[in-house]
């Protein structure tokens, strides 16, 4: 009950109005008949345990939106298209603000996907916070990122203030990307425990989920090297600046003290004022880690924009009273309601967009490739677990299995396989609801982009191998956009994209399609194979690979081989369809 975000909800939106709770998805929305047409739409979100991030933004002059995911975890794709379709018409603009971190990247992304294909959302952007200043870039793997940590809520404040102004989406966009781009904001985090006065167990660079820092120090009965350590590494990431104007946010992660808070803030801006003009000093519960001991700090560069001071002043009405603002007393009384029992919601899209269809006698088919491509993979769950053991947690092959099984048991009743675009939507929420996690979120990602081959096909009749070689390139573009996973990571991505590239090459020679099918088999095998030889560099196998330092493994990399798995079951359910 204590960590049920349901329940914690709710009970937020009872103390405040002028709110909409989404019971049955997590989501807190501005609560007005007409949310301003022609403004740019803002949403963020994530997991929950950093109250008052993000529900506590919801609100004029900030978020028009928060999605809700369970403690530390990202919220679902599906909760985040409905909070779109709540908040936006398909013709309106709508920024997602994320913190980058590869559940939020791939869900957010998912659902970018999923609302752009299935309710012709047309401009939709996302905006990927990496403040943390922590690691520096040589250090850090690019599938992985720099962390979002709580500049975000500077962002925000910045943000919602331009659209409330009437910005275009272009100019936020553009606004957002160039400060984080261009190096003009920072944060950096540590945490302690404070033992008889002194400080403990300090660990520099500390991220929101505990995530380990950069370096621990020993027994400290101060502040002070703490602040100097942190002032470095601010310092080194924040553009040069002429004047040294900057603000300051020192965000307490939840278990600091308000008496060690104010110890440490009379430790740093002494300190500062030696070097810097401090325009503005924002202290609180902004961006908080459950009731971790720590702190961070965020430093925003006001070289960048002589409007910066302006969008923070700007007013806002939002339950969090960290930026002031009137009270939410005057606004209608928060209320709960149920996205299911919303009539004007439960569409599944347009179906004028399934047009291109497979034929009456190819559907056996499909259903028989499908089912040899389940069966394999649900027979090969203990091959796919070892695998994996090596160098992850070793449940690859019971996820993937749970995938199968599921998509088992829709086969024969509810998959649609007439329209092909819908069928890859159906797999994607399937794959979404039964594996779970990365992976989960990865294969969803993968075929709701696939989907598009076969709706952007408005002139063509029949299906051919060019709509799947579209498919493949469409899932493995997503991939790379939103996993951040280049060729060469050690992923189920090196064997996708080999049996891309040799499949194009397969087309271009005319060959049959029983062959291009083979060539793509084939490729798939060999690349996955291939990975055995790879460090990984995405990923849990990349943490557990370096913190063990191996280099060498025995079996290939379980994503790519369960590619490689079905690559080759598709061959054999086609094959035996020839001879047949």
């Amino acid at each position: 009950m204590l960590q049920n975000v349901n329940t914690s909800l709710a009970g937020f939106v009872r103390a405040h109005n002028g709110l909409r709770f989404i019971s049955d998805r997590n989501c807190i929305i501005r609560r007005e008949e007409h949310l301003s047409k022609g403004k740019v739409k803002l949403i963020s979100g994530g997991g929950s345990g950093h109250e008052p991030a993000h529900n506590g933004y919801v609100g004029k002059g900030m978020l028009d939106a928060a999605v809700c995911g369970d403690v530390f975890c990202s919220p679902s794709a599906t909760s985040i298209v409905d909070c779109l379709r709540m908040v936006a018409s398909p013709e309106e603009s709508v920024l997602f603000i994320v913190n980058n971190y590869t559940g939020d990247r791939l869900n957010f992304g998912l659902a970018v996907e999923r609302a752009r294909s299935q309710y012709g959302y047309k401009d939709l952007r996302i905006l990927l916070n990496d403040d943390d200043c922590s690691i520096v870039d040589s250090m850090v793997k690019k599938s992985v990122g720099k962390r979002g940590l709580a500049g975000c809520v500077l962002l925000i404040k910045m943000l919602g203030a331009m659209a409330e102004l009437g910005c275009s989406i272009d100019e936020i966009v553009q606004f957002g990307e160039k400060m984080l781009r261009g190096g003009h904001i920072a944060t950096f985090g540590f945490s302690f425990e404070e033992i008889d006065g002194k400080l403990h167990n300090v660990e520099l660079g500390k991220g929101l989920h505990g995530e380990p820092g950069v370096c621990k120090m020993g027994t400290c009965d101060g502040f002070e090297s703490i602040v100097y350590y942190t002032l470095d590494r601010l310092a080194a990431k924040i553009y040069p600046y002429n004047d040294n104007e900057i603000v300051v946010l020192i965000n307490n992660l939840g278990g600091t003290s308000e008496f060690a808070l104010g110890v440490f803030v009379s430790t740093l801006l002494p300190l500062l004022a030696n070097d810097y003009i401090v325009k503005r000093v924002y202290i609180g519960n902004f961006f908080t880690s459950l009731s971790q001991s720590g702190l961070s700090v965020t430093f925003l560069n006001l070289n960048y924009s002589d409007k910066v001071l302006p969008y923070l002043d700007y007013e806002v009405q939002v339950a969090s009273t960290l930026f002031g603002g009137p009270s939410s007393y005057n606004l209608p009384s928060s209320e709960v309601i149920y996205f299911e029992e919303r009539d004007e919601f439960q569409t599944t899209g347009s179906m004028d967009k399934f047009k291109l269809c497979f034929s009456e006698s190819s559907q056996p088919l499909v259903k028989n490739i499908l089912k040899n491509i389940a069966s394999t993979l649900i027979s090969s769950r203990d091959e796919l677990n070892t695998y994996d053991k090596e160098c992850g947690d070793g449940d690859t092959g019971n996820t993937i299995a749970n995938g199968a099984t599921a998509l088992l048991d829709v086969l024969d009743t509810t998959l649609d396989v007439l329209y092909p675009a819908k069928m890859f939507q159906q797999i994607s929420k399937i794959m979404q609801l039964s594996i779970g996690g990365t992976s989960g979120a990865i294969y969803s990602l993968f075929l709701q982009a696939a989907s598009q081959a076969f709706l952007e096909a408005d002139g063509d009749i029949n299906i051919t191998a060019r709509h799947w070689l579209w498919a493949l390139t469409h899932g493995n573009n997503a991939i790379m956009q939103y996993a951040l996973t280049e060729v060469g990571d050690r992923t189920m991505l090196d064997a996708l994209k080999r049996g891309e590239n040799d499949l194009r090459e397969a087309i271009k020679q005319n060959l049959s399609p029983i062959d291009c099918i083979e060539k793509f088999s084939k490729a798939c095998e060999m690349a996955a194979i291939a990975t055995r030889r790879m460090v990984p560099k995405s990923g849990r196998a990349a943490y557990c690979t370096a913190q063990s330092g191996r280099k060498d493994f025995e079996y290939p990399d379980p994503g790519a081989h369960g590619v490689a798995l079905w690559a080759k079951a598709l061959l054999e359910a086609y094959k035996k369809n020839c001879e047949e």
